[in-house]
């Protein structure tokens, strides 16, 4: 499969530009509901998953999401979590949506928590849906996620990284897109 035919959404407040080589919904910047026409497969990073399983695209696509948040929570929960992020796992401040998006990006994150994953993800076929995750991520998806994933019998593939994107689940994400 081509670079072309994936569509990229980005984690929480994070651009698509960061992803490099990838096309991508910039929904922290712009509401984005349409997808491109060529897209055969969706990358769904953290709150990127949600939205791609908000637009309710159809079962015939592949599905790589990174990081996803299975388990609903509630906002304040995930802002604790989000700043436990910041500060044990850090996030470079140039990978942020500008500043003057953020109350957007905040609109986003109210509306993306309220899709309940799981039972979207149930919808899809389950050969069609792969997990990235971070083994050190103990922020978003902790090992209680991966403990309901397998329960669901998704397949899921853990990489050495924490929340964020890195090199390592770039590699994960280039060999499944390749295969």
């Amino acid at each position: 499969m081509s670079k072309y035919n994936v569509c990229l959404v980005p984690g929480t407040i994070q651009c698509v530009k960061n992803y490099k080589s990838y096309n991508g919904l910039d929904i922290w910047i712009n509401d984005h509901n349409e997808i491109p026409i060529n897209t055969k497969c969706f990358i769904g990073h953290s709150l990127g998953a949600n939205h791609i399983l908000n637009l309710n695209v159809g079962n015939d696509y592949k599905f790589i999401f990174i990081n996803p948040l299975i388990k609903r929570r509630c906002f304040l929960l995930h802002f604790v979590n989000w700043i436990r992020f910041l500060i044990f796992e850090g996030f470079e401040i140039r990978k942020a949506a500008p500043v003057k998006y953020w109350l957007h990006t905040f609109k986003q994150i109210l509306l993306l928590l309220e899709v309940d994953v799981l039972e979207q993800m149930k919808k899809i076929p389950k050969e069609n849906i792969i997990i990235i995750r971070g083994k050190h991520d103990d922020y978003f998806c902790d090992k209680k996620n991966v403990e309901i994933l397998k329960v669901n019998n998704f397949k899921i593939i853990e990489v050495e990284a924490g929340h964020d994107w890195n090199e390592h689940v770039a590699r994960a994400v280039e060999e499944i897109i390749q295969n």
